[in-house]
């Protein structure tokens, strides 16, 4: 009985603090490129993150603001009347069996909404020539992402 206890105990400790081997986070300062139909949105230093699930970029100037003008992060403010003061790239890269799909936040929104899919690696980069849209897989585009260790 004691032994059970003693596992029970084990089992809610990891359930409680998360405990997951496969979701260590490894965070790198990088140079990432996105272009999206020839159009270059990103090429200059990013914050970079990855785990089991994906990747994260960041350019970290987009600058969300609150009416008085302060940072959207420091004040409280509702979201409807957040406003963008500086634009920036961030987005996502969700892989799933050797295939990808980006969402990224057009280079203004305070969400990352513009999603495709069907991206593949080469290398440091993920690319698809003609990835659907996920909301409307008629429209598709040229999408490159990478990223390089610096």
């Amino acid at each position: 009985m004691q032994r059970f206890a003693a596992m029970l105990t084990i089992a809610l400790l990891f359930a409680f603090t998360g405990f997951n081997a496969h979701a260590e986070t490894r965070t790198i300062n990088a140079k990432c490129s996105l272009k999206i139909d020839g159009v270059t949105h990103m090429n200059s230093q990013c914050h970079f993150s990855s785990d089991a699930r994906g990747d994260s970029f960041d350019d970290l100037r987009l600058m969300i603001v609150c009416p008085n003008g302060r940072s959207a992060e420091t004040t409280n403010c509702y979201g409807y009347e957040q406003r963008t003061a500086r634009n920036g790239v961030f987005g996502y890269l969700f892989r799933s069996g050797g295939v990808a799909q980006l969402c990224w936040n057009g280079g203004n929104y305070r969400k990352a909404q513009e999603c495709y899919e069907g991206l593949r690696r080469t290398g440091a980069c993920w690319a698809n020539s003609h990835a659907p849209s996920t909301d409307n897989p008629k429209q598709t585009r040229n999408i490159e992402l990478c990223a390089w260790r610096i």
